[in-house]
């Protein structure tokens, strides 16, 4: 069965409406997986939109962004939070659910947010997070969730030390382009921005992606 994992939306149902349609295409009615890459929210003007389409299409694996963590703390009215949340694009957020604070989005987004995206996804090649992982630590439900969420840096090369292929999103390239190395693929490319949203196609042939779809 093949794997379709969908870098950062970030609040851009055009660029999720269309991927998704890609990949209805391209699988031809096959059974598949589709694994979004998390940051459903901030910056693009449709977050509440993205977040209707995930609640309603329970068949999509939806991983937990940073951004998606940054909502759930500003709902809770942590000053700091909300602070934080607004500096990230939470405005935008906000307008899309005609709200002027993140504690009235309504509980069927916030409670989705909270009980219904997953930390990563992991096959006998390949582990897809958001952000990155600890390379020494071999068993995910080991992994710091911070890291996995909010690493700075993406994973370097690790000799070995772990042995399956990384999918991720959370770093930005500015370029459109994915960025595919032999240990690890970024498919954020940074939609908001340029209009590029990207998904990789995966399947038990070789770790990283057989091909790649982007849409505009």
């Amino acid at each position: 069965m093949s794997t379709y994992a969908v870098g950062d939306i970030h609040g851009c149902f055009d660029g999720l409406r269309l991927v998704l349609e890609r990949i209805a295409q391209h699988s031809g009615g096959k059974a598949a997986r589709v694994v979004l890459l998390g940051d459903y929210v901030n910056i693009g003007p449709d977050s509440r939109k993205v977040l209707d389409c995930l609640i309603d299409t329970p068949s999509i694996t939806a991983l937990r962004g940073h951004h998606d963590m940054m909502l759930l703390a500003a709902a809770r009215g942590d000053t700091r939070s909300v602070w934080n949340f607004d500096y990230h694009g939470g405005g935008q957020t906000l307008r899309s659910f005609g709200v002027a604070k993140a504690s009235e989005i309504p509980d069927r987004y916030t409670d989705f947010l909270r009980r219904k995206l997953v930390p990563y996804v992991e096959d006998a090649h390949r582990v897809f997070v958001h952000a990155s992982i600890d390379p020494a630590i071999g068993e995910m439900d080991l992994q710091d969730e911070t890291l996995l969420l909010c690493a700075r840096a993406p994973l370097a090369p690790t000799a070995g030390l772990f042995p399956r292929f990384l999918v991720h999103g959370h770093f930005p390239q500015a370029d459109g382009l994915p960025e595919i190395l032999p240990h690890r693929c970024n498919l954020d490319t940074a939609g908001c921005q340029t209009g590029v949203f990207t998904c990789g196609i995966f399947d038990d042939s070789q770790p990283d992606p057989i091909d790649i779809i982007q849409v505009r």
